[in-house]
């Protein structure tokens, strides 16, 4: 089996509905956010918006399976749902956890520790995700995540040293940006969103992870963790993270698999339109300047 890899911490929103006026990845952006509790549902409210998001989809065939949640942070509401709680494979989102995990055992890292977690949430680097998962105990650190979170639909891998094939639904994985966003100290805070909003274009194994979010809301403000890879003969594409607009936060998990054949290039675009199309719909008014 192959590893799942790449990143996938994606901050990314619906609700646009006003110009943003910091440039993304500027860095400085205060996350924090009020919702702690499970946002309320508004089932089928942007059904528009789910049905052009599955329509970019499904448009490039090669069995494409897409889950999507977006949550904004400040009402604490679900903007929009479709299969939220149905498992997928993470690839590197999985590195939120350890990142968690590690904040919770030994606290905000210094100095070489703290940029080697950088790495690997804002570069994605998979050597560094792979020292930390071992001396963490693996598939212990995505259990207790889980439980301390109350994800139900987390699950480690069934071969342990395939961590990228950790597996989490969309709902679960805006859990994790509320948590980052209302459930941790403001050092905690700033340290994680610091790196997810430093992404580069090029992670450290050369992927163009600005697929989904950074090129769906451009001119917004964002901090993402992206996801690629392959597991189980299906190729993996997650595009995942915060995005903030002039008066709102919002947390987004656009979550997709397709037959493993699928030309990588063919599935980033059409997931980046997919997301878009979320964008579309909530912002009410087209495109963003």
């Amino acid at each position: 089996m192959k590893m799942l890899v790449g990143l996938a911490a994606l901050a990314v929103a619906g609700g646009l509905t006003a110009a943003i006026c910091l440039a993304a990845g500027s860095g400085g952006t205060d996350w924090q956010a009020s919702c702690r509790a499970a946002p309320a549902s508004t089932a089928g409210k942007h059904s528009g918006a789910v049905a052009e998001a599955r329509k970019a989809l499904l448009s490039n065939g090669n069995d494409p399976r897409l889950e999507i949640e977006v949550a904004d942070l400040d009402a604490c509401a679900v903007e929009v749902g479709w299969k939220a709680d149905q498992p997928q494979p993470t690839a590197s989102v999985v590195k939120l956890l350890i990142a968690l995990d590690l904040l919770d055992q030994s606290g905000v890292p210094e100095d070489s520790e703290a940029d080697a977690v950088h790495a690997m949430l804002a570069a994605s680097d998979d050597r560094v995700a792979s020292r930390f998962w071992q001396r963490l105990g693996g598939p212990a650190i995505v259990r207790r995540q889980a439980g301390k979170l109350g994800l139900t639909h987390t699950s480690p891998p069934a071969d342990p040293g395939q961590w990228g094939s950790t597996k989490m639904s969309p709902e679960d994985v805006v859990a994790v940006y509320r948590n980052i966003t209302s459930g941790r100290s403001d050092e905690e805070r700033d340290f994680l969103t610091e790196a997810l909003e430093s992404a580069p274009l090029n992670a450290a194994d050369g992927f163009d992870q600005h697929f989904g979010i950074p090129r769906a809301f451009p001119g917004t403000v964002w901090a993402i963790k992206q996801g690629w890879g392959t597991s189980e003969g299906r190729r993996v594409l997650n595009t995942t993270g915060l995005v903030r607009t002039e008066s709102r936060t919002f947390a987004v998990a656009v979550m997709s698999t397709w037959d493993d054949d699928i030309d990588v290039a063919t599935a980033a675009k059409a997931l980046t339109a997919a997301t878009g199309a979320l964008k579309d719909s909530l912002a009410g008014t087209g495109k963003l300047a």
